[in-house]
């Protein structure tokens, strides 16, 4: 009865976790269309409406490795529903605010509890599908960025425009208690066993069990089993670039593309598509990678490598339908490789700490969000010309590429 519930319950358990991860997005990415209507009554200039995102940011740093943590020893199912709930009483209460302090007060607590949600989605994962099938599930759990920034620009403007931004956070706000009743009825609480183990995996975590120490499970083992991982360590390095130049796309081509003569609007028409895309190539990415018989190592250099050349073509574009059609296969492409990040670390970091792995890997690809900004700001402005940006893109894959190529882990999804 139990193995035929969660049988029939694993689809709508990914569907939940995948929901709940979306709204850390939308939450996040809501304020962008509220933005200039929230300065506006409280006089916030540009560099403070900027911080409020910094802001989300930094207690979603914080929170990574200690999510991780807590998914690998305790139950993720109430974890993720403890902050889906308070992530969404965080968004409604922007409604409230009634000073540029407050509100950003608000918004660091709701990066805080958006900050354990990845790792917490990612147990579920392991904890529900057969190792074999969790590619292609963390492919659909890795949708959930574009998907849920799609939202929020999609629906904040015309939310906005119809309510106004108080009562579009409160809209947003609300929509966390629908995720928490499909959190709370389909994600079941389960034993922390790998389903369906490879025999030799199994056998390798008997002998680990063996291992002098190995009953001394402490708080932060999976933290420095992870950094004394070469494997980590080079995936880490090559996701790093590969975060660099995805994040770096959606931040600077809505500006590119008015350099060369577009309007702002058919800039956010090339990101729309972009993101669009990249949903759809995620939920298939982990597919994909069975169909060409691929190990993720080997999916992972040749996503990456094409990442590279979409970078050239699409610089090379001046035409929008040029840049909307190549913004299309760049963004396909660009969200292919997350899956295979995923999968690869939490498969090197045995069923222990799969969640750990995780959310320690993702906090490393997100300090290069927090870098890339600065980086490519700085070199826009010394040069006055986005072209090298582009240089610096194709740079950052052909790293990445190499430091994948180092990975000596070669199983396939």
């Amino acid at each position: 009865m139990g193995t035929q519930m969660k049988k029939t319950n694993k689809y709508m358990s990914l569907a939940a976790v995948t929901l709940a991860f979306s709204f850390t997005f939308l939450s996040r990415y809501i304020w962008s269309p509220l933005m200039a209507d929230v300065s506006g009554e409280f006089g916030i200039n540009a560099t403070q409406a900027g911080l409020y995102m910094s802001a989300f940011f930094a207690g979603y740093l914080v929170t990574q490795i200690p999510g991780g943590i807590m998914a690998d020893k305790y139950q993720p199912k109430y974890i993720l529903i403890a902050c889906t709930v308070l992530g969404g009483a965080m968004t409604a209460l922007m409604s409230a605010i009634n000073s540029y302090e407050m509100g950003l007060a608000i918004r660091v607590i709701t990066g805080v509890s958006s900050g354990c949600v990845m790792a917490q989605c990612s147990k579920v994962v392991a904890l529900t599908f057969a190792p074999k099938e969790r590619a292609s599930a963390m492919g659909v759990v890795l949708a959930s960025p574009p998907f849920g920034i799609t939202l929020a620009q999609s629906l904040g403007a015309p939310l906005n425009q119809a309510f106004g931004w108080r009562t579009t956070f409160m809209i947003v706000g609300a929509v966390a208690a629908v995720i928490v009743v499909l959190l709370a009825v389909f994600v079941q609480p389960v034993e922390k066993k790998a389903p369906e183990a490879s025999a030799p995996r199994a056998a390798a975590q008997t002998a680990a069990a063996k291992a002098p120490g190995a009953g001394q499970a402490g708080m932060l083992e999976g933290l420095v089993g992870f950094f004394t991982n070469k494997q980590q360590l080079l995936l880490g390095a090559s996701g790093f670039m590969f975060m660099f130049i995805s994040v770096g796309f959606a931040t600077w081509t809505n500006k590119y593309v008015q350099s060369i003569g577009f309007s702002p609007v058919q800039g956010g028409m090339i990101i729309t598509c972009y993101s669009i895309a990249g949903i759809i190539a995620s939920c298939l990415s982990g597919s994909i990678a069975q169909k060409l018989h691929m190990s993720h190592r080997n999916f992972l250099m040749m996503t990456l490598a094409g990442m590279g050349v979409m970078t050239i073509i699409f610089s090379m574009q001046r035409s929008y339908t040029g840049l909307i059609l190549v913004g299309i296969i760049y963004g396909a492409v660009s969200y292919l490789p997350s899956t295979h990040y995923t999968t690869s670390a939490m498969m090197l970091a045995g069923e222990r700490f799969t969640a750990t792995a995780a959310s320690t890997q993702n906090l490393l690809f997100q300090m290069a969000s927090l870098i890339m900004p600065i980086i490519v700001g700085r070199v826009i402005d010394a040069t006055g010309s986005y072209s090298f940006v582009w240089y610096i893109f194709v740079g950052c894959a052909v790293v990445a590429v190499f430091f994948s190529f180092l990975v000596k882990n070669d199983e396939r999804p």
